[in-house]
């Protein structure tokens, strides 16, 4: 926000406008003291269509009221209050952009009168005189209370400052007294089964996002003339779905106020509109001796505004409970039921409504349980492995992270969905998929399965949530069966499982039942297909044999059944943790990898100065073109990071994994250093470049470098082809084992990709024109320092060694993760990097016995007389007659 949009405005007289309210009186700015609505309030509004927008045109109709100071008055129970109101906070209780009005307002008992409201919904500030009233501000409040108000202009209707009045509606968060909840209440008329309470001092935290998509079933009978629901609506309406939202809570008295929001979609809690007429406000009581939570709920009356609004009919009971005994078939975390106190006879009586979720705070419920009840058909159906070599590899702890993982199905015809599955029960033990720590060793925390195994103790009972979305097709035999149709990426499939997973072998076999909800379908009661294998094998940790996690889900039923469908696969190339801690060990040190590789760089560069400062007479021998590659090396990288930094950070995978401060830090010194390093070799560029132009035999040595430069430029060609023949090659045999490991790779071959890996492979031999300068010149001067040559050599080929041992010790999975030793800025893989370092190594070796022989002393000895013809001959050409 500018903050000139504070700036006070001209001075409105509060006495014109809000004494006849409010006494006008002179505020103690010594003396401070609170109020019902200090702190930060939420709201809601309608109006203010020509400066906010139609609100049925936005997503949200909140707004935030933030009381900043409250002072004392010369009168008693007259206060002043220094505020700020803003407009256009998306959702219940989180902020997003959109239209802004912010205001410094002066309150008395009950109205807020703003001297300045600047608002800019085109970015242009605007300069607004406004009058905000609220009523019953009061110290205590309870259900019925509300604070309601209304924000006028004065502006006439001809001004184009003016706008419609708005009508404010807040609920009151501080002084609360609970009356509507006490003693014990009734029960309902459903049997609900018994439940199990939250863990202690948890009442508040376990019940803060109860229910964020409750689930309703009417009663059969309900018609379009029938009321069958508790709030008002058109005729026939019967909304799929509730909300259960926190507005305040008492831990000490297990009593919460609640807000309950009736829609059609399971996201409007985020993202729908504030609809008092689709809402009930009510306060929740903790039943110790049932299990169970205990509402009490009343309407919200809007009579033509949110001004005017009032809380009445508290006549509508709710009572939910959290199932304490899960098992395949039976997974709510919370079951309940809606019901009136009124009689059928009376107005505004409804059908009992029954409720459930699948989704609530259950590892906030130590006492839940789970009841394996498919064990015998398990048995049966996934029969132990006698595999002589279980006990050589090891396998992921069954109660580890590990356990989870993100994953793709395909069907067969290569349409893929994505999904995640997650333990819940390990034995009769709640997995915690988020605890930062968990059990690692073999046999602790466990329960055995003695029903499907005798002698080894490493098969454990197991419960899964299974889900994913995408394009999926199955077998279409009969156009009523829901499970045989095709479904799009936004319908979602989600199976119950439980089966055994063997801790020696990897192995992971389950039934399962599946649900399906397609896109655009209210949720409703349906039958599971529960005839579902599912086969998972998990990779050893080395992952040597087997680097992700791959698996089937098929159906048991005949063919010939409606609903029956292909076998699908299932991969995942989720890492185990200790590969992700391994991964980030791996980037501290490869970045320090790349610092040692820049600095030693610069101590060579600078040696090599030092070299011809000291024997002047050599620097024209010293090749132009492999000091331009040498220097161009060093500005690509500098580009590239510079990319990183500055156009795709939010995309860098070493921030995801969380590596850290450190990293960013020695990131800037790594920068540092290259640059660093490119002024050093660009300035022993421009040196060579002055002595050769000065030299008096610079003609024959430009003539003998154009040569040299012809002949790389033509090496350099054929091995582009080459290179890139081969990479493609190389590429295809991936493909092919990809395909019929039934993987997926995105990163598809390109020849720009393959050229910038070859532009690495020309920097691993920059030795190339030096050594061609040299046996075309024939000389022995000691152009290059052995320091220099030989140091640069074993910087540049340091990472195919490093990346040898990567790929023993490091997953694939990481390599968008490699600072050093980049795949895509070298050719890296086995046979590269043993090809690369001999032939860098070849090189230095014979610009060493050119320097110390003469250049053409690797030619056959027929060539060198021929090249020593040309160099006499050139010679001569160089004297002056």
């Amino acid at each position: 926000m500018n903050p000139s949009w504070y700036a006070s405005g001209k001075q409105i007289s509060y006495s014109d406008h809000c004494a006849s309210t409010v006494l006008e009186a002179t505020p103690n700015v010594y003396s401070k003291t609170t109020l019902p609505l200090s702190g930060y309030q939420v709201g809601y509004y309608t109006g203010g269509r020509n400066i906010l927008g139609p609100s049925s045109s936005s997503k949200s109709n909140s707004f935030s009221f933030l009381v900043c100071d409250v002072y004392k008055t010369n009168h008693d129970g007259v206060l002043k209050v220094e505020a700020n109101l803003r407009f256009g906070i998306l959702g219940y209780y989180y902020y997003d952009g959109g239209d802004y009005m912010y205001g410094q307002a002066c309150l008395g008992a009950t109205p807020i009168k703003a001297a300045y409201v600047p608002h800019g919904a085109k970015g242009d500030p605007l300069s607004l005189d406004v009058v905000l009233k609220l009523n019953n501000v009061s110290n205590s409040t309870d259900v019925t209370s509300l604070f309601t108000g209304i924000l006028e202009g004065l502006s006439p209707p001809d001004d184009k400052n003016y706008f419609d009045a708005i009508s404010l509606l807040m609920f009151p968060r501080r002084n609360y007294k609970y009356n509507l909840v006490f003693g014990e209440l009734s029960n309902g008329k459903s049997n609900i089964p018994l439940g199990i309470a939250p863990k202690s001092g948890s009442f508040c935290s376990a019940f803060r996002q109860l229910g964020r998509a409750l689930y309703l079933k009417y009663a059969p009978d309900c018609s379009p003339v029938k009321i069958c629901t508790p709030i008002s609506g058109p005729s026939g309406y019967l909304p799929p779905i509730m909300s259960l939202d926190g507005i305040s809570c008492s831990e000490g008295e297990r009593k919460m106020r609640v807000l309950l929001r009736f829609s059609n979609d399971s996201n409007f809690r985020y993202h729908g509109k504030f609809n008092p007429n689709s809402m009930l406000v009510g306060e929740a009581m903790w039943d110790e001796n049932k299990n169970r939570l205990q509402i009490k709920a009343c309407q919200i009356n809007v009579a033509g505004s949110f001004s005017t609004a009032r809380v009445e009919d508290c006549s509508v009971r709710i009572e939910l409970v959290f199932p304490g005994v899960w098992s395949i078939e039976k997974r709510d975390g919370i079951l309940g039921h809606i019901w009136s106190e009124k009689s059928e006879k009376d107005l505004g009586f409804f059908p009992d409504i029954m409720f459930r979720g699948t989704r609530s705070s259950f590892r906030k419920f130590p006492d839940l349980k789970y009841k394996y009840t498919e064990t015998e058909r398990v048995r049966k159906l996934c029969p132990g492995k006698n595999d002589l070599k279980s006990g050589r590899e090891k396998y992921p702890n069954w109660y580890s992270r590990d356990m989870r993982f993100y994953m793709l199905v395909k069907n067969s015809e290569g349409e893929i969905g994505r999904g995640y599955s997650y333990p819940l029960f390990v034995g009769n033990q709640m997995y915690r998929q988020y605890a930062y720590s968990m059990p690692v060793s073999r046999h602790e925390n466990s329960t055995v399965d003695s029903h499907l195994t005798s002698s080894s103790n490493s098969r454990f009972n197991i419960s899964y949530h299974i889900g994913f979305t995408g394009l999926q097709h199955v077998k279409r035999t009969n156009k009523n069966a829901s499970y045989n149709q095709s479904w799009s990426s936004n319908d979602r499939v989600k199976i119950s499982a439980e089966g055994v997973y063997n801790a020696e072998t990897g192995d992971l076999c389950m039934v399962g039942c599946k649900s399906v909800v397609l896109t655009g379908e209210k949720q409703i009661d349906r039958s599971p297909d529960c005839e579902i294998l599912i086969r998972l094998q998990f990779p050893p940790l080395s992952k040597k044999k087997q680097d992700h996690i791959v698996g089937t889900i098929e159906s048991t039923r005949n063919p010939s059944d409606p609903l029956h469908f292909e076998r699908q696969s299932v991969t995942s190339d989720s890492p185990y943790m200790e590969e992700v801690r391994r991964s980030i060990r791996g980037m501290d040190l490869e970045l320090s990898l790349v610092l040692a590789s820049s600095t030693f760089l610069c101590i060579f560069i600078g040696l090599q100065i030092l070299h011809v400062k000291k024997h002047p007479e050599v620097v024209p021998f010293v090749s132009i073109a492999m000091l331009v590659i040498l220097t161009l090396g060093h500005v690509f990288p500098l580009v590239l990071n510079f990319e990183a930094l500055f156009l795709d950070e939010r995309n860098r995978r070493h921030s995801s994994l969380g590596s850290g401060q450190w990293l960013e830090t020695n990131e800037v010194v790594v920068r540092v250093a290259m640059m660093i390093a490119f002024l050093m070799q660009f300035h022993l560029l421009q040196r060579t470049w002055v002595a050769r132009k000065k030299d008096g035999v610079g003609a024959g040595l430009w003539f003998q470098e154009k040569k040299a430069l012809i002949v790389s430029l033509l090496l350099y060609g054929i091995g582009a082809l080459v290179a890139i023949i081969f990479s493609w090659r190389s590429r295809s045999d991936d493909r092919a084992i990809d395909t019929a490991s039934s993987t997926t790779d995105d990163r598809g071959f390109s020849i720009l990709g393959g050229l910038k890996c070859y532009v690495g492979l020309i920097l691993d031999g920059f030795l190339l024109p030096q050594i061609l300068l040299n046996v075309f010149r024939n000389s022995s001067e000691r152009a290059l320092s052995s320091s220099f040559y030989l140091g640069t050599t074993l910087v540049r080929l340091l990472p195919h060694g490093y990346d040898l041992y990567r790929a023993r010790t490091y997953s694939p999975q990481f390599h968008g993760s490699y600072l050093y030793g980049t795949p895509d800025r070298d050719f890296y893989s086995t046979a590269w990097d043993v090809i690369t370092p001999l032939g860098g190594l070849v090189f230095a070796a014979i610009v060493f016995l050119q320097q110390r022989f003469y250049g053409a002393c690797i030619m056959p000895k027929r060539s060198r007389n021929s090249v020593a013809y040309q160099m006499v001959t050139a010679m001569v050409d160089d004297v002056p007659l």
